[in-house]
């Protein structure tokens, strides 16, 4: 079945539309005996469907690397499906329906020999249940090695850029095959998104070629870029009807730190409403350890204040510093050894811009030298 698609304009942002979501209705590209190419043929496929998962509590990057990364891997031969391993988010979601495409479905656990593919993470904790007893094919991501040993997987791509998605379009492109329009879209948004439109520190010059590259295939303007960053940010940041605990794990990663469970979350709040919404984050912290079965909890709370420059009108809060707030024992040790003495119990604040990508690296160190 071909994909037919509609642009319409709903106020500055299109929206597309798709009349199918089998994503196995791909037909393989040549195959143009690249080493990537001969690469593949050596890896223990097997007879079922190889699944490609992102992290769990996925993010854009997560869910679109996933599906991405699966449609290069049918167009060179393969039979790969993306799932996810828990509920998306609400950025997800409404890019979703802005940009037209499938998202994956669901399924929370493999059985033992499942072969995976994964996508934007690195480590067991944030991986499908029964990840451990799979056969993990490969690995596509954006952070620094995790307890999944790039040693144990056959092939490992692994670059420090804002985004996984970025990685696959460079493989597109390494591999000659084409990028079509709706893979483009789901590219597009995995990259806006992590990259927050090249704005995070993380970002790199690929990162901004890939961007501007997918945009202009699909005929949309960098300030319509722009505009479709501020609402999937607003969505992102969008609580209205969640409980505090669904607030808290709204962007949550797990980590396994030389045998320290940590929690860490990233949230955003207004400047004037802060204060009430450190404690109301702090007070949920106890019960999400608990129930996570964790022996440490961490979040990062992007500081929002008012945007007082010309561009106001269209992003009306900025960031400025976040606070970093913690909870467990050797938490506050661990807290203000990289960002200072605490405000109060279980709260510090920083000026600098950085990310949980660059923070966890950090505890890291702490933790295997304590």
């Amino acid at each position: 079945m071909q994909w037919v698609m509609a642009a319409t304009l709903t106020g500055s942002l299109f929206v597309w539309a798709s009349c199918s979501n089998d994503d196995n209705a791909v037909t393989p590209q040549p195959d143009y005996e690249t080493e990537f190419g001969a690469l593949l043929k050596t890896l223990d496929w097997g007879r079922d469907t190889c699944l490609i998962y992102g992290h769990k509590t996925p993010d854009v990057d997560a869910v679109t690397s996933a599906l991405s990364y699966a449609k290069l891997m049918r167009l060179m031969g393969y039979n790969c499906k993306a799932k996810v391993s828990s509920a998306m988010n609400r950025e997800t979601a409404y890019i979703a329906r802005v940009f037209g495409f499938a998202l994956p479905e669901l399924k929370a656990g493999v059985e033992p020999q499942t072969r995976l593919i994964l996508t934007d993470h690195t480590d067991y904790a944030q991986c499908v249940d029964g990840a451990r007893d799979a056969i993990i094919l490969q690995k596509i991501d954006h952070h620094v090695e995790g307890d999944i040993a790039d040693s144990t997987i056959p092939f490992v791509r692994r670059e420090m850029v804002g985004s996984t998605n970025t990685i696959i379009y460079e493989m597109y492109k390494e591999q000659g095959i084409d990028i079509d329009d709706e893979t483009a879209r789901i590219m597009l948004a995995g990259i806006i998104s992590d990259t927050r439109n090249l704005s995070k520190n993380s970002t790199q010059a690929i990162d901004s070629t890939a961007l501007q590259a997918l945009s202009a295939q699909l005929n949309i303007s960098p300030d319509s870029v722009a505009r479709l960053n501020r609402s999937m940010e607003d969505a992102a940041t969008d609580y209205t009807g969640m409980t505090d605990v669904e607030i808290f794990l709204s962007d949550y990663k797990e980590y396994d730190i030389s045998g320290h469970l940590l929690g860490y979350g990233c949230l955003a709040c207004k400047q004037n409403e802060m204060e009430a919404f450190i404690d109301r984050m702090l007070a949920v912290m106890p019960e999400v350890m608990q129930q996570m079965g964790l022996q440490m909890v961490v979040a990062t709370i992007d500081n929002m204040v008012e945007n007082m420059g010309d561009d106001r009108a269209e992003r009306p809060y900025v960031r400025n510093g976040f606070y970093f707030i913690y909870y467990g024992e050797g938490a506050k040790a661990i807290a203000e050894s990289i960002f200072g003495p605490s405000l109060r119990e279980g709260v510090c604040y920083t000026t600098e811009s950085l990310s949980r990508k660059q923070i966890v690296p950090l505890i890291t160190d702490i933790l295997n030298n304590h």
